[in-house]
């Protein structure tokens, strides 16, 4: 279960994440630095399967996974989904990370929507992408902000999380208020929320992306938003990739 939101600007991109996991599974470490094939990479650990669920790397492509448990799990031996994030957090862009998804021996993975967010991605300029894998056929497809996974009543909560969305960007989009909103409740159903609680699973931690042509940096806080997620919290746990990295351009 996860709910994920992003911000398009004229120079890069913001990425909001909030992670929902259940209750016994245990706790993630913050983000490390790792060198992938090469490339300086900043992601969060599941210590459960040493996998991630987002990164972002020193080109500035952003990756982010979504478990679609709606899909048909294959049957066999399956690899951990957050190795996904692993394996492609190397790449370079888009063009780059399709090349890589089309050698993938997808039926050794449950479902999962990959989102992916290109080093070039502005408000003006190219989408995001979602590389979804529903346990019988792969597809790739632009994808819009906000984007929902749950385990438990899927329509019910991209309908009220989705209505909650429509009321916060109604005065326009901005950062505080799409932090507000990951922090937020439904008064009435607590799984409806973004900051997610039920008896048996709830919100984990919150990620922060931010990918612009000076820096990329991510700041990760761990447990629930409600209680902890501020914009002082987020400037003191950021990590950025040297500060040497910029923004390359590719030719498509």
């Amino acid at each position: 279960m996860c709910s994920v939101s992003w911000l398009l600007h004229e120079e890069g991109y913001q990425l909001f994440f909030n992670r929902d996991e259940q209750k016994h599974r245990a706790l993630a470490l913050p983000p490390q630095h790792l060198s992938l094939s090469g490339v300086s990479v900043l992601m969060p650990i599941d210590p459960v399967a040493n996998g991630s669920w987002i990164s972002v790397n020193e080109f500035g492509l952003t990756l982010c996974l979504l478990n679609n448990y709606q899909g048909q799990v294959p049957s066999g031996q399956l690899i951990s989904r957050g190795q996904l994030v692993k394996r492609l957090s190397s790449e370079a862009n888009i063009k780059t990370l399709t090349a890589a998804f089309d050698t993938l021996e997808l039926s050794r993975f449950a479902p999962f929507t990959l989102l992916a967010f290109d080093p070039q991605l502005t408000r003006s300029e190219q989408k995001v992408m979602a590389f979804e894998w529903n346990g019988l056929q792969a597809a790739v497809f632009p994808e819009w902000s906000p984007r929902f996974s749950s385990g438990v009543d899927l329509k019910s909560v991209q309908q009220a999380r989705g209505q909650a969305y429509k009321d916060c960007i109604e005065q326009g989009e901005s950062c505080s208020r799409l932090l507000a909103l990951h922090k937020s409740h439904d008064s009435e159903q607590l799984h409806h929320s973004f900051c997610m609680h039920r008896e048996d699973a709830h919100t984990v931690s919150f990620t922060h992306v931010e990918v612009t042509p000076y820096e990329h940096s991510m700041s990760y806080l761990g447990g629930a938003p409600c209680e902890n997620l501020t914009t002082a919290a987020l400037a003191l746990q950021r990590v950025s990739l040297p500060r040497h990295t910029r923004v390359k351009r590719f030719d498509y």
